[in-house]
């Protein structure tokens, strides 16, 4: 990926933003498993939202490229995972308007989005994991709308969203009834779980939601009734691919603190640099940090092009990063030893804060499910998915 002038200029710009707006006390709101919705405002202030939008909706009429140079530039600043794994959530609402909301929807939901209201996206209950088919929450039909009940769990943002996209079923619908339903986090019926205590990506607030006869209007549902599994799958694919762009800027910021650590302690006569088995440690998070980020910008072109192998590539882009950021926290705590094992050291936030790649956005055992489902389906010998995937351009 070769970004553009413009596009640096926006990294660099939300990097340093980041850092200096954001970054400064994160460590205090991880111990205190804080939120902090002023940062979050502001960040939507600098125009964070806007690169992604047209300007009929508030934005400033980018594209997606250019809002991941943004997004890169955030992450790598932040210094807060968490912060940043919310921000991924809520890009996700956006990406889904854009792709599949009609313009009334958009007219209605994005100016908000783009102006700081946060977004959450509920697919999970407390008896489905990571199996979207088997949600349970449902609607009926109601005077010209629908009433909608049922439980969320382990939603991200859950706790401080003003808008929620919620995944839900119409079962007059017939086989095909997942749909999609915007609702208020304010309406009548709607009930938000606190935050939970969790071990690492503590400043993104994870809860339930509670539905009980909530009026949805025919204007909140995207995409249309029964359409709502089909239109998942782009969103879903943009959320790993995501996940790929966070753990590839987890890893460079590792990599510098390793390598201010190693080039600086010494061990047996020798600077850590030196040793062989440090510089192996090393060498497998760079190895990471480059197959994470080229995946994600390959599936970040898939996406763009409607690529038939985008739900694969998706799923290796996250399995990638998620397996490699956790291993990479684990080495990062042993190149610092004792200091790393310390909580008022900061390193072991990464490893904590890793752990929770190999289950939000689909678990790993979810991503190998899907990366085997496509392996083994029949294809022609004609089917450009056997192409190799084109670099982005």
């Amino acid at each position: 990926m070769q970004w553009t002038p413009d596009q640096r200029r926006r990294r660099r710009h939300f990097h340093d933003f980041a850092a200096r707006v954001i970054a400064p006390g994160s460590a205090g709101r991880d111990r205190a498993a804080a939120f902090d919705r002023s940062l979050w405002q502001a960040l939507a202030d600098e125009g964070f939202w806007a690169a992604r939008v047209p300007a009929e909706y508030g934005g400033s009429g980018g594209d997606l490229w250019d809002f991941l140079a943004g997004f890169e530039g955030l992450a790598l600043g932040a210094d807060d995972c968490g912060f940043v794994l919310s921000a991924v959530a809520h890009a996700g609402f956006i990406q889904l308007l854009l792709d599949h909301g009609t313009h009334e929807q958009r007219a209605d939901l994005l100016p908000r989005l783009v102006g700081g209201a946060v977004g959450a996206t509920a697919a999970t209950e407390p008896g489905g994991g990571s199996h979207v088919a088997a949600i349970t929450t449902s609607a009926v039909r109601r005077d010209g709308g629908y009433l909608l009940s049922g439980s969320k769990s382990h939603i991200t943002n859950a706790p401080v969203a003003d808008l929620m996209l919620i995944v839900g079923r119409v079962p007059e619908a017939g086989g095909h009834d997942i749909t999609l339903f915007v609702i208020d986090a304010g309406q009548p019926g709607v009930e938000r779980g606190k935050a939970e205590e969790l071990l690492g990506q503590r400043t993104s607030p994870t809860g339930a939601i509670e539905m009980d006869h909530v009026p949805v209007g025919p204007d909140r549902v995207i995409a249309g009734v029964g359409q709502g599994l089909e239109t998942l799958y782009s969103f879903l694919a943009f959320d790993r691919l995501m996940y790929g762009v966070v753990a590839a800027t987890q890893l460079e910021n590792m990599i510098d603190l390793a390598r201010r650590h190693v080039t600086t302690r010494r061990a047996f006569g020798a600077p850590l640099a030196e040793h062989q088995f440090i510089q192996d440690k090393l060498v497998d998070m760079k190895v990471t940090l480059e197959a994470s980020r080229h995946l994600a910008y390959a599936t970040v072109a898939a996406l763009l092009r409607d690529d038939p192998d985008l739900g694969s590539l998706a799923s290796c882009t996250k399995l990638t990063a998620s397996e490699g950021l956790v291993r990479a926290g684990t080495e990062l705590i042993q190149i610092f030893g004792h200091l790393g094992f310390r909580t008022d050291q900061g390193v072991e936030r990464y490893l904590r804060d890793a752990v929770a790649f190999r289950i939000a956005g689909g678990t790993t055992e979810m991503q190998k499910k899907n990366i085997i489902k496509f392996l083994l389906r029949p294809r022609p010998a004609s089917d450009p998915a056997r192409e190799p995937v084109p670099a982005p351009s």
